[in-house]
């Protein structure tokens, strides 16, 4: 039997970096089926890259020979479903088109759960953000995604996140209150620029949506 194991890998950006990487993933009968590039700075570029792997992969040992066979670095891994995150947030939007969401929030909520593999999401009302410097910025500029590290103590679900976190934060319009959506990580995960430009960009579309709705 099989399953699907999302890495998120730094290595040098240079010719033969990812060569290396899929000959030590292969030596572990792992089959690559997606590369997402997120970002790339310093000689360093950032990959997510899905993988069919058997089941009694050793994930511990795979990170190993990844940092010292590959000369790369496993920034975090995670078993995942077959279905993409963006395949799902597609899919929760396309049934918003066709039946408008009892409570917004939450279906905003959720998709950005999908979108970010992550139960640590929170869609809050202003007063309640601006008790965060996270909300606080994500306010003054809405629309915009504000990234930032914090020991403040998070809501309900910030459980699952040990430690400093590092949050991102839009603000928006939900049944025609201003709120604040807030997405947060562990430091070690963090965020790259291009999740942070999805997270905006989802914001930006549900409120969109609900804008469509109330005029129909």
């Amino acid at each position: 039997m099989s399953s699907t194991v999302r890495l998120r890998v730094e290595l040098a950006d240079r010719p033969g970096s990812l060569a290396d990487l899929a000959t030590v993933i292969a030596g572990r009968r792992g089959n690559i089926t997606a590369i997402d590039v997120l970002e790339g700075e310093g000689g360093l570029v950032v990959d997510e890259i899905t993988i069919e792997a058997p089941d009694d992969l050793d994930l511990p040992l795979l990170r190993s020979e990844i940092a010292t066979i590959a000369k790369a670095r496993v920034l975090s891994h995670q078993r995942a479903e077959v279905v993409d995150p963006i395949v799902r947030v597609l899919r929760r939007m396309g049934d918003a088109i066709e039946r408008v969401p009892a409570d917004p929030a939450e279906a905003l909520r959720l998709g950005l759960a999908d979108l970010c593999a992550t139960p640590a999401v929170w869609v809050i009302d202003a007063e309640a953000a601006s008790t965060y410097g996270v909300g606080r910025q994500a306010l003054e500029d809405p629309g915009m995604a504000v990234l930032t590290r914090t020991s403040e103590k998070l809501p309900s679900l910030g459980e699952t996140v040990s430690g400093e976190a590092s949050v991102v934060a839009v603000g928006t319009v939900t049944s025609g209150r201003p709120c604040v959506a807030m997405v947060a990580r562990s430091v070690t995960q963090g965020f790259t620029p291009t999740e942070c430009h999805r997270i905006e960009a989802l914001v930006g579309l549900h409120a969109r949506l609900e804008a469509v709705a109330a005029r129909v």
